[in-house]
Parts: C-alpha cells; sequence; structure tokens
C-alpha cells in the first residue's frame, strides 16, 4: 500500500473525527493522530476479530471520546441495562475523555423506529430523563453527555427550549452536554429560531464536547445527513461556540463510508485553524 501524504496541521488542535473501517489503515499511518470518536453501537458487543484489533491499535495512540445511538434515553418504559453494561465494558476498555448519546426516544418495547425521535420538553418529560440519567451513570460509574438532536417536528405543549431543557438535566443529575452546531443550525432553520441566541443560552461549563456536520437542503427544510462538507454558516456558528464556550474536543462526523479521507482531514485543519 503507498503511503498517504496527509498531515493533520496544529498538532495540539481540538478537532478530530468519527473512526470509520474505511479509514483503519490511513488512521495507522498517520504520526500524529488528531482525537478519534467510536461509535459505542459498532464495538460493544464484540468479543474480539479486526475491528477491536484496530480500535485497540489506533486508541494507544491518541485520546477518543465515545459516542452511542442506542441508549434511547427518554423512552418511558425502562431503560436497558444490558446495553448499559456493555457500554461500561466498553468504555472500560477505552477510558474515553467523554461518552455520549442523544436526547431523544428511539424505540418502545415494541418497535424500534431506528430514528433519534424528538421528545416533549416539559417537566412531566424531565423527571422521566433524570430518572434514566441517574439509571445510566450509576451503571457506568462516570457523567454522560446528551446530544441536541436535529428536529423537524416540534411539540405544542414544549415549555423550554432544547438547550434550556438540557442545562436543567445538567444541574440536576451531573450529566453534561454534547453540543452539536450542525444540529443547533439544522434545528434553527426548520423551526425559524436564531441558532445564536439559542447557544448563548447553553451553560460553557455543562459543555464537555462538540460535534460538527454537513447536511442537506432539501425543498423547503434541512436533513441531517453527516454526508457533506460542512457549510460556512455553520463553521461561522462554530466559531461562536468556541468563542463563547471555550475549547472543547470537537469531532466531524463525516459517516459516508466512500468519503475522501483528504476532505477529512481538510475539515480537521480547516477547524484547528479557528483556535
Amino acid at each position: 500500500m503507498n503511503e498517504i501524504n496527509l498531515t493533520i496541521k496544529h498538532k495540539d488542535g481540538i478537532f478530530g473525527a468519527g473512526l470509520r473501517a474505511a479509514h483503519y489503515s490511513f488512521w495507522h499511518q498517520l504520526s500524529d493522530l488528531p482525537i478519534l470518536e467510536i461509535m459505542a453501537d459498532n464495538y460493544m458487543m464484540l468479543e474480539g476479530g479486526p475491528a477491536l484489533y484496530h480500535l485497540d491499535k489506533i486508541r494507544e495512540r491518541t485520546h477518543t471520546v465515545m459516542h452511542g445511538v442506542g441508549l434511547n434515553i427518554a423512552n418511558a418504559f425502562s431503560i436497558d441495562r444490558n446495553y448499559c453494561y456493555n457500554l461500561k465494558k466498553l468504555s472500560d476498555r477505552l477510558n474515553p475523555l467523554v461518552i455520549s448519546d442523544h436526547l431523544c426516544f428511539s424505540a418502545s418495547p415494541t418497535h424500534n423506529s431506528f430514528d433519534l425521535l424528538p421528545i416533549p420538553l416539559n417537566e412531566e418529560t424531565e423527571k422521566l430523563v433524570i430518572n434514566n440519567i441517574h439509571i445510566v451513570q450509576d451503571i457506568l460509574q462516570r457523567p454522560l453527555c446528551l446530544e441536541n438532536i436535529s428536529s423537524y417536528v416540534a411539540y405544542k405543549n414544549n415549555d423550554y427550549t432544547e438547550i434550556e431543557f438540557l442545562n436543567s438535566l445538567c444541574k440536576k443529575t451531573g450529566c453534561g452536554i454534547l453540543l452539536d452546531i450542525n444540529n443547533l443550525y439544522v434545528s434553527a432553520v426548520n423551526h425559524k429560531f436564531n441558532a445564536l441566541t439559542e447557544l448563548k443560552k447553553v451553560n460553557p461549563s455543562f459543555v464537555k464536547q462538540y460535534h460538527l456536520a454537513g447536511h442537506s437542503t432539501m425543498d423547503d427544510f434541512l436533513f441531517d445527513t453527516h454526508d457533506n462538507l460542512v457549510c460556512s454558516e455553520v463553521w461561522s456558528l462554530m466559531q461562536s461556540a468556541l468563542n463563547f464556550i471555550g475549547k472543547r474536543p470537537v469531532i466531524i462526523e463525516r459517516d459516508d463510508e466512500q468519503a475522501p479521507i483528504s476532505e477529512i482531514i481538510n475539515e480537521i485543519n480547516i477547524g484547528n485553524s479557528l483556535i
């Protein structure tokens, strides 16, 4: 295999990427690795094999954060404790800087939506989520971070904005926030609120990590797809977050397996130039 001649500028930068199987060989070749995000659901049930081999080799050389999609933190039935124990097992193996999932519900006992669904942002839901967070954190024995999602519908009985809801959860449980800048922008456009105004509602001390991604423009809404480059408006909002909240690990999400590694490295370098 020919050596890939790409480098990360700003060796001590805070921008990194999601670890994807298609790019294992590149990360092995790179001399200075950025921070990498591990998709927990891809590894937590494995007992061995190539994926864990590559993960162990790569994590020896850089910091990691761990992100999941299956926690279903706002479901009204019960937290899947087996899922949480498997999550803890992986987190004990990786010792990541951050463990995160989404502020959403995604499944009932009889149906899985395979999507991240918005929740009513009211006191009743808050009590439910607080209870679930305590269960998860008691199992993990470390704080959980919750991510704001991109949304396309909203509930009429919302008492909080999403950021206000997250602030309250953090204050009452000790959890943290994974602030997704692209999701904030997508939701702001879709629901016609000001993304910067909402950003400035966040308590900076609660934010432990950022996400950044590209989205798609549909006929009358934005769709969070993670298969495009970060747009200029989202980069501008990212700069505002760095100015207002401060430096935290930033993961650029690019979920299409055919994404050229050169584009991912270029966006990491663009991000590091902001700090």
